[in-house]
Parts: C-alpha cells; sequence; structure tokens
C-alpha cells in the first residue's frame, strides 16, 4: 500500500474526504440561502401570474417561454431594487405554491371540509377528519392553522379548465 490518502467515509456518510485532504458534504444541497418572500412580492407574483393566464400564456403543462421575464419586469416595476430572479426564486416559489394548491385541493375535495367563516381562508374541519387527512398525507400537518389568501387566484393559476360537476356532459 502507498502512503497516499485514501478516499474515506466517515460513519455517518455524511462527509468524504479525497485525495487532497479536503473534507466535503457528500449529501448537502450546497451553501444555499433561501428567500423570505414579502406578502407585496407574493401578491404581485400572483397578480402577474394571473395576468399572464389571461393574456393566453397559460398552457395545460405550464407557461410559455418567457413568463419569467415578464414577471420579473412586473415585480421590478413595483420594486426596482429587488433581486428576485426568475431562477430561483420565481420558479421555486411557483412550484412550491402549486404544491400546497394540490394538497390544499384535495383535503377541499373531502366532504364536510372548507375554509371557516372568517374569510381568512383557514381549513374549517373537525379533529377526527383532520387525523384521517394527516394520517394519508403527512405534508398536510402543517396546513390546518395557516391561511390560503390566494386560494382563489391559485385556482384560476394551477386549476386545470375541465367541466366538472352536475352540468358536465360525457363527449363520445
Amino acid at each position: 500500500m502507498s502512503s497516499a490518502k485514501r478516499p474515506t467515509m466517515s460513519m455517518s456518510g455524511a462527509t468524504t474526504e479525497g485525495m487532497n485532504g479536503m473534507r466535503a458534504k457528500k449529501y448537502g444541497k450546497g451553501d444555499r440561502s433561501r428567500r423570505m418572500w414579502t406578502v407585496r412580492e407574493e401578491e404581485i407574483l400572483v397578480a402577474s401570474l394571473l395576468e399572464l393566464v389571461a393574456g393566453g400564456w397559460k398552457s395545460d403543462n405550464g407557461f410559455r417561454a418567457g413568463y419569467l421575464g415578464k414577471i420579473e419586469d412586473n415585480i421590478r416595476k413595483e420594486f426596482p431594487k429587488s433581486d428576485i430572479k426568475g431562477t430561483p426564486h420565481i420558479v421555486s416559489k411557483i412550484t412550491a405554491s402549486k404544491k400546497s394548491y394540490s394538497n390544499l385541493r384535495a383535503i377541499l375535495g373531502r366532504s364536510g371540509v372548507g375554509f371557516n367563516v372568517d374569510d381568512d381562508y383557514k381549513i374549517d374541519i373537525d379533529d377526527d377528519q383532520w387525523a384521517q387527512v394527516v394520517a394519508a398525507d403527512r405534508h398536510a400537518k402543517f396546513m390546518r392553522n395557516k391561511s390560503w389568501p390566494h386560494w382563489e387566484a391559485w385556482k384560476c393559476i394551477f386549476g386545470k379548465d375541465r367541466a366538472t360537476g352536475g352540468g358536465a356532459e360525457m363527449l363520445m
């Protein structure tokens, strides 16, 4: 065996030591900072997405190319010194919102579940049914007491354009 250092792995599998002796994280996401959106920035984002939907920029698979630039422009009109970029900030926020919309739609689709009467868009559900929701989807655990003010806009932005209910007809 030579005296050169051989790659080793710690017991936890979290770090590796290479030939140069430098330690690096093996499974980490790197040095990345999270961006906290203000309420006004979220409102501008939602308004921009609604504008794009109304302008025909949305298809079944998402938005047409160039939509991030339009959203960036709308945000910069309101906040000229904003550091929000299309990638990763806007894409990440849209992805997280879409996931929340999907989970919320599944919860609200259950019988006897809706928003409370205080108009602050919090889920109104009894404890037994909530336990069933959390058992079915562990990500729903933190959704109950959170306000969802953009729900109506999300239905237009992320919802599918399908006929449902009593007036829907089957095409053959």
